[in-house]
């Protein structure tokens, strides 16, 4: 097991390390390996990634958005329904103003169709838990047949005897388990709907099936929200993901909406905050500069097809074209996509959904993996 600390604002990162018990055995290509990048490079997705970086660059240099590339990467949403009810999540408490519903198969796969050649990263969650969504097996099947990699994350209650074998079977990449709290009071005071002993269940019987299967996917990841509640279990739960078998344990800083929340779940210790809270308000630490590489290398598909910018338009505020009556290319090389990078190279601050973003900012997280 080794320990870094790596900025999670991305698909993609560099591990940094920070003590090493068997060096040697150390392998600084691990986060390639997580990904398992080498399987989904073309030379056509090397050659978009170079333009994704560099109009980048030349966009905050000449300060006017210039985009020569499609996304390497994309969110798209299952659904947004949601089996539980956590205090922060628009989705589980109802405070969403966007219809719910489900993302057809057949959407999916159009939309597959047309980003499959650029475009080899797909984060199948936004809103709402993605195995409510019946068709997810059929959307990761038909995404790995088109040679793309597969993140799913899920807080794991709906995984069950009566399924593990077809969640298996149609296994994504990666999967992201979320547990919060290591027995019921910690748990439930965030995971409102849920228990402990329920999502416990999930992951060690995923763990034990798939080495029963020999399956080598998914790579499963233990995410951990620090909260202050559960951060005097920090060291509890990374002994329980090595004792779990999960190939990975992260704490993630938690994201909060108001002074009030602020202080009933902010963590005591500072280093797992992403904001500064002082004289009665919060305030993220992140400098704001006015760009944000999200916007040249990403973007977000809502279920019924809103292309969005980034997962922070939760509700699909800046709704930038919708998939029914344009192919996402149009949408993303649009006067409505342009004049909103312009927006945030000229002043980013200037939209809301952008003073709680962390795009930039380095927040150091403990991880650790098998």
């Amino acid at each position: 097991m080794e320990f870094y600390y790596h900025a999670k604002q991305s698909a993609f990162w560099n591990p940094i390390p920070l003590s090493l018990k068997n060096a040697e055995t150390y392998k600084k290509y691990s986060s390639i390996l997580e990904i398992n990048i080498l399987k989904y490079i073309t030379l056509r997705r090397i050659a978009n990634a170079a333009k994704v970086v560099s109009s980048f660059i030349a966009s905050i240099t000449l300060r006017k958005p210039i985009v020569w590339g499609m996304p390497i990467s994309y969110s798209v949403e299952p659904t947004n329904h949601c089996n539980l009810q956590c205090p922060e999540c628009p989705s589980g408490l109802g405070a969403l103003t966007r219809p719910l519903g489900l993302l057809k198969l057949e959407d999916f796969k159009s939309f597959v169709d047309q980003i499959k050649h650029d475009g080899f990263y797909v984060q199948l969650y936004f809103q709402g838990e993605p195995y409510i969504n019946k068709n997810l097996p059929g959307m990761i099947e038909y995404a790995q047949k088109n040679n793309i990699y597969i993140s799913v994350s899920t807080n794991g209650l709906l995984v069950s005897e009566k399924n593990i074998d077809n969640i298996l079977e149609s296994a994504p990449d990666k999967l992201i388990f979320s547990i919060d709290g290591l027995d019921e009071e910690t748990y439930q005071n965030y995971r409102v709907g849920g228990t402990f002993k329920d999502a416990d269940s999930g992951l060690k019987l995923l763990l034990k099936r798939k080495k029963e299967l020999k399956k080598k996917k998914p790579f499963v990841e233990l995410q951990f929200i620090v909260m202050k509640q559960n951060e005097h279990q920090i060291d509890d739960v990374l002994k329980y993901g090595e004792d779990a078998g999960v190939d990975k344990v992260v704490l993630k800083t938690m994201q909060v909406s108001s002074y009030e929340n602020a202080l009933h779940f902010l963590p005591s210790n500072k280093k797992y905050r992403r904001y500064i809270v002082e004289d009665g308000k919060i305030r993220i630490k992140n400098k704001l500069r006015n760009h944000c590489f999200a916007l040249w290398r990403t973007s977000v598909i809502t279920w019924d097809g809103k292309v969005v910018p980034c997962c922070f338009d939760k509700d699909a505020n800046y709704e930038l074209g919708k998939l029914s009556s344009l192919s996402f290319k149009e949408i993303w090389t649009s006067e409505g996509y342009t004049d909103f990078r312009k927006g945030v190279l000229d002043n980013r601050t200037g939209l809301s959904m952008c003073t709680n973003c962390t795009e930039g900012l380095k927040i150091n997280i403990l991880q650790i993996e098998n």
